[in-house]
C-alpha cells in the first residue's frame, strides 16, 4: 500500500480555515486574498480551491455540513420532525463561524454573516416547510411553521457564539430554541 501525501482533507480545511480568521483579524475580510490564506496555510492557491469554493465558504463549511444533515433527515418520511430538527445539534461544532459572529467587526465579515445568515435561514425553512407539506400541513401554515423553526436553529448558533462557544454546549442553545418555537408555534412534536 502506497503512503498517502500531504495532510488529510479534514486537517487542511482546518487550517485553511485557521489561517484564514488569523488573516480576517489581522487585516480585514475585504483586503485578504485568497493566495495570502493559502500561503499562510502552507498550500498552494488551487490546493485551497480542493476544499473551499471560494472565501465566504470558510466561514459556513461546518454549519453548511449541519443543514445538510437536517436536510437528509427532513427528506426522511419515517422519522418524525422533532427527530430531524435535533440531527442539527449533532456533530462538530461551528467553531469558524463562531469566532466570525463575536469578531464580525474586526473581522470585517458583517454583510457577509448577514447575507449568509439569510440565505441559509431561507433554505432551512424552505426544507422544514416541505416537510410538513408532504406530511399534509396546508402551505401557507407550513412555510410560517418552517420559518419559524429556521429562526429559531440559526438564532440558537449566533447566541451560542455569543454567550461563549467554548463555554456553553452547542446543543443546549439547540434544544432550548426548538422548545421556544415549539411552544410560540404550537405545532405537534410528531
Amino acid at each position: 500500500m502506497k503512503p498517502s501525501r500531504g495532510r488529510p482533507p479534514a486537517s487542511s480545511r482546518e487550517v485553511l480555515a485557521d489561517a484564514a480568521c488569523e488573516l480576517f483579524l489581522e487585516q480585514g475580510y475585504e483586503a485578504t486574498s485568497i493566495t495570502e490564506i493559502a500561503r499562510r496555510a502552507g498550500v498552494s492557491r488551487s490546493s485551497f480551491f480542493n476544499y473551499f469554493p471560494g472565501k465566504s465558504e470558510i466561514l459556513w463549511f461546518v454549519f453548511d455540513g449541519r443543514i445538510g444533515a437536517l436536510l437528509d433527515a427532513l427528506a426522511d418520511p419515517a422519522l418524525p420532525l422533532a427527530d430531524a430538527l435535533a440531527t442539527f445539534a449533532v456533530g462538530e461544532a461551528p467553531g469558524t463561524l463562531a469566532l466570525a459572529i463575536v469578531d464580525a467587526r474586526t473581522m470585517g465579515v458583517e454583510q457577509e454573516l448577514a447575507t449568509g445568515r439569510a440565505a441559509r435561514q431561507l433554505r432551512i425553512g424552505t426544507a422544514i416547510a416541505s416537510r410538513l407539506e408532504r406530511d399534509g400541513v396546508e402551505s401557507v401554515r407550513a412555510a410560517v411553521i418552517g420559518a419559524g423553526y429556521a429562526a429559531a436553529l440559526v438564532t440558537a448558533v449566533w447566541q451560542w457564539a455569543d454567550r461563549g462557544a467554548g463555554r456553553h454546549p452547542l446543543d443546549r442553545a439547540l434544544s432550548e430554541a426548538l422548545t421556544v418555537a415549539r411552544e410560540v408555534l404550537r405545532t405537534p412534536s410528531h
